[in-house]
């Protein structure tokens, strides 16, 4: 340090990064030689330097630190003010940005103001869709996405303690939205500039990329001449592109289509999505868990979980894997006949989820819910979020008491289905209510003997023979066996209304578009489907095992078979949250296509 002078570029770094040195000995006189170089540091680095956010970063860490030991509340002040000025450098890289932006809303929400929280998170959420769409590797943007996730959980959970209804909603939908594109790679909204505006998407890209890597440059490989560059130098350079990016983002948002590009849809925008009925939004975040239900009407009811929480959430789903675990000892995929396994942690699960979010949430909803209803029973959709988009809320309940008077369940009040976002629940409301002198056409595809690895599917000659019962033989086709092959299927599927898959179908946890139906000839994965155009499609009934199943650690947007088919043009569709038996399928389908039909 001594040998270098203050003007070198590299001198705030080599400062800083010996703060953190000391920072890590942990002992109060080493602290404050921390702060005294990590200032240092700050002071020696012009503003609009990529590496200041970093720095202040580290600065507002070393505060923090001192608080933990003196406990005095100007430190906190201090740390704010560092984390703050961290994300208001826009030059600097947007992930350090983020960073800081949600240490600064974590700060003021244990030490100051829900208030001060909202206005930090709301920060948070402007630099959230940089990371996320601009300039980043798709595997650097999977890394990200549970923290994002679990950051957005908070943030709406404080909108929510704040009374900021709408907000929260707008912020839920955001969350959920990111990480559901992103995983299914659907068309981003850069992508989307790109089709219509080719030139401003590309120059937009490569001003995202610059400032993602600004500060990051391999000294080693790039001479000496730019090494020895200086810092106002550098700083000169990022300020320009940080510039140059907001007005391009000011250019694209002037353009017809693109006024709310990379911004959380308006609520204004989302109220229809509860036209057929309540949905119900749980937001698990570790500060509370809420439910947010959006009624037909356009209110926003704020229901408490104070017995719930993000714990017995995570606890909850551990249970229901331990019980799949046991049922499912066979392949991934199998749908066979089993033994049952006797184990009461299933009607535990469904007891709780009755007893602590869905009986809440019915009492306070009550009118509701029975608002547009007619003389069936009332529909709910429900949008929820961390480990509890695993659980079947569907099926909440108590079962099997003493007493069978004081059985109850969620079916008792209405009829549930799901949604990965309301996004999704727009578009399909107006075919919500069908002529009934309009034949549905029906395309079934059944494996009863799929080549390969897999047991026998017997019960599904007689599922497909339940549903010819009630279809009209001019509007159904049936590929079984040979028939059934991939280009066969994925050629047929947008000439009917209906989809019935009666198969083996597979859940690839890893590499979630790689999740497939098993037919004759190979596998029909999701990869495939995201490639077809379906425009007049009506429902996809998945009699398959685990294609409501998604990416534990990405629970957010259960990415699943299910979501899948929903996000290539099916409106509706139902799925199994767990493996099916094989002699249960006809059963399930009979039911359904006899009130269909």
């Amino acid at each position: 340090l001594d040998l270098t002078p203050d003007g070198h570029a590299d001198k705030p770094r080599c400062l800083s990064n010996l703060g953190n040195a000391f920072e890590r000995l942990g002992e109060l006189g080493d602290i404050k030689n921390a702060l005294s170089v990590k200032r240092q540091a700050v002071d020696l680095t012009p503003d609009g330097h990529a590496d200041k956010p970093g720095l202040l970063n580290n600065l507002g860490n070393a505060f923090q630190s001192r608080f933990e030991h003196l406990h005095d509340p100007e430190d906190i002040s201090e740390a704010i003010a560092a984390y703050q000025r961290a994300t208001k450098n826009t030059s600097g890289p947007p992930l350090t940005r983020y960073n800081a932006a949600r240490r600064w809303a974590i700060l003021c929400l244990k030490h100051q103001s829900v208030s001060s929280a909202l206005n930090s998170y709301n920060v948070v959420l402007e630099i959230i869709p940089q990371i996320v769409w601009l300039g980043q590797t798709i595997h650097h943007r999977y890394e990200q996405l549970p923290r994002i996730g679990r950051t957005i959980n908070a943030a709406a959970a404080t909108a929510i303690s704040a009374g900021d209804l709408p907000r929260a909603v707008e912020w839920l939908e955001e969350g959920r939205s990111i990480v559901w594109k992103q995983i299914l790679q659907l068309h981003t909204p850069l992508d989307e500039l790109r089709q219509k505006h080719p030139d401003l998407a590309n120059e937009l890209s490569m001003v995202s990329l610059a400032l993602g890597n600004a500060g990051t440059s391999d000294f080693h490989d790039i001479g000496l001449e730019t090494k020895q560059k200086s810092a106002e130098d550098e700083a000169q350079n990022h300020r320009k592109s940080a510039v140059r990016y907001e007005e391009l983002l000011a250019q694209v948002r002037e353009l017809d289509g693109f006024g709310s590009f990379l911004r959380p849809k308006k609520f204004s925008e989302l109220v229809s999505a509860a036209s057929n009925g309540p949905v119900v939004l749980v937001n698990v975040a570790e500060l509370c868990c809420d439910a947010l239900v959006l009624c037909t009407s356009g209110e926003i009811v704020p229901v408490p979980l104070p017995t719930f929480s993000y714990k017995q959430a995570k606890v909850l789903d551990l249970k229901l894997l331990s019980l799949r675990a046991q049922l499912d000892r066979n392949r991934n995929g199998d749908r066979a006949s089993r033994p049952a396994v006797k184990d009461h942690s299933f009607i535990s699960v469904l007891v709780n989820l009755w007893s602590y979010v869905v009986k809440p949430i019915l009492s306070e909803i009550e009118a509701a819910l029975y608002e547009n209803a007619d003389s069936s029973l009332p529909h709910i959709t429900w949008c929820a979020t961390g480990a509890l988009a695993f659980l079947p809320l569907h099926a909440a309940g108590i079962y099997g008491s003493e007493d069978p008077t004081k059985d109850v369940n969620i079916s008792d009040f209405a009829v549930s289905s799901y949604t990965t976002t309301l996004s999704a629940l727009l578009g399909s409301g107006s075919n919500s209510k069908q002529d009934p002198t309009v034949f549905h056409s029906v395309l079934i595809v059944s494996q009863p003997a799929t080549p390969g690895p897999y047991l026998g599917l017997p019960g599904t000659v007689k599922e497909a023979e339940v549903i010819q019962r009630y279809a009209s033989p001019a509007h159904t086709c049936h590929l079984t066996h040979e028939l059934a092959t991939v280009e066969a299927v994925s050629g047929e599927m947008s000439k009917y209304d209906i989809i019935h898959l009666a198969c083996h179908g597979i859940q690839d946890i890893e590499k979630p578009l790689n999740s497939a139906f098993a037919l004759y000839d190979g596998r029909l994965q999701l990869n495939r489907l995201m490639t077809l155009s379906l425009k007049n499609t009506k429902l996809a009934f998945l009699s398959a095992c685990q294609t409501a199943t998604g990416d534990e650690n990405l629970p957010e947007e259960a990415v699943h078979l299910a979501a899948g088919m929903l996000a290539i043009g099916y409106p509706s569709v139902i799925a199994t949250m767990w493996s099916i038996k094989d002699n249960d399928a006809p059963l399930i389908a009979d039911k359904v296509y006899a009130n269909l039909l």
